[in-house]
């Protein structure tokens, strides 16, 4: 029979407090990462709703939209 635990039950209150720090952290980082995303995303879905002959009179094929507004990103 064992006399031991692993499972501690007794709370200090620190556990919530750095939790609520952490959650505040992650909801910020979330938010700006939204924010920086955002215009290249409307970016992609504003080629997206032009027609094949207004992508073909920008230099575009459909499937190259995402490389396009994404180029500053890679190197190739």
């Amino acid at each position: 029979m064992a006399y031991t635990t692993l499972n501690t039950t007794a709370e200090f209150g620190l556990s919530r407090f750095f939790s609520t720090i952490k959650a505040g952290f992650v909801q910020w980082v979330e938010r700006a990462d939204a924010q920086r995303v955002e215009p290249y995303r409307q970016r992609i879905a504003a080629l997206k709703a032009m027609s094949d002959d207004e992508l073909f009179a920008l230099g575009l094929q459909r499937g190259d939209i995402e490389l396009r507004v994404l180029n500053r990103f890679f190197y190739c």
